[in-house]
């Protein structure tokens, strides 16, 4: 079994080599494709035509990037490989109106194709004087996102182990979705050290206590859509622990469920454990087109402009 990580542009290349970075993305073994330039159409579609047994893929690009992203993504589809399109979204206030004009066309024809739209929606870093330089930490953000996804999906259908509790491919890409449609996703995730910096070096010292409400309070704030509504659709926790709270079961998942009931119609938790000293808690949260704000706006805007 294969997973497919597909960069394009220079921002989607960007977030792809920071996600490269992680563990997860190192044990996986993923098929690894990137692309800098739109004229490499033909560079690109081999390797994608050839790959075999893949069981889905993050497809990583600038909306503003369409028609090599619109292309990769229909071959995709036509090997019935489930995508979830990692897309950013240029700022209102900072971009001219043709990128915004170039991303409303980009949804248009990308929704056709992919399972899911997980928005990275640059206006949340554009109030900053020099917002750019902030491209980094925010590409690094959504990578680790991206990671602890990665870390709570099996495709196997065997159980999962009893220690956590993973979610197949199907059941992540149907929360994320809809019937007939793609779903607009905001990511969101916070993290906290288990132990102190002398629980790095003295190895028995034992993890503090998980703070979950303080974590889940804090993601609400970190959500990757500009004024994202609290309410949605549907909803994804992915909990990353160390496998001390797995063991011992101290993870309460009860109240991360609860969590996500309160905010959504639908909810899933995955539990996934890790060998560092690191909490962290990613919640997708899904919408339809017109429950955001952020892209009711760029639509007007296209279309007072064609």
């Amino acid at each position: 079994m294969t997973h497919l990580f597909v960069g394009l542009g220079n921002a989607g290349s960007a977030i792809l080599n920071a996600l490269l970075e992680y563990k997860e993305v190192k044990k996986a073994k993923p098929i690894v494709i990137m692309s800098q330039s739109e004229s490499d159409n033909a560079k690109i579609e081999a390797p994608l035509e050839s790959a075999k047994s893949v069981d889905f893929a993050f497809l990583f690009a600038s909306f503003s990037d369409s028609s090599i992203s619109h292309h990769v993504a229909e071959i995709l589809s036509a090997q019935n490989i489930k995508t979830l399109f990692w897309g950013v979204l240029p700022a209102s206030r900072r971009e001219e109106e043709k990128a915004i004009i170039s991303a409303y066309q980009s949804l248009e024809k990308l929704k056709e194709y992919v399972n899911s739209f997980i928005i990275v929606d640059n206006q949340r870093i554009a109030h900053h004087p020099n917002y750019k330089e902030f491209y980094p930490r925010y590409n690094r953000y959504i990578a680790s996102c991206a990671a602890d996804i990665l870390a709570g999906i099996h495709v196997k259908k065997s159980p999962a182990k009893s220690e956590t509790q993973s979610l197949h491919i199907d059941e992540v890409v149907q929360a994320l979705s809809f019937d007939n449609e793609p779903g607009y996703v905001a990511v969101s995730r916070a993290s906290e050290l288990t132990k102190g910096l002398p629980g790095y070096i003295v190895p028995f010292i034992r993890h503090k206590p998980l703070d979950l409400r303080t974590l889940l309070r804090v993601s609400q704030e970190k959500f990757s859509v500009s004024d994202a509504p609290i309410g949605c659709e549907k909803s994804v926790c992915f909990l990353s622990v160390p496998k001390f709270y797995t063991r011992s079961g101290s993870g309460d998942k009860k109240l991360i469920e609860e969590f996500l009931l309160t905010y959504s119609k639908e909810s899933h938790l995955a539990v996934s454990a890790t060998t560092g000293n690191m909490a962290a808690v990613t919640n997708l949260f899904t919408y339809k087109f017109e429950q955001l704000g952020r892209l009711r706006d760029i639509r007007g805007s296209a279309h007072e402009e064609i």
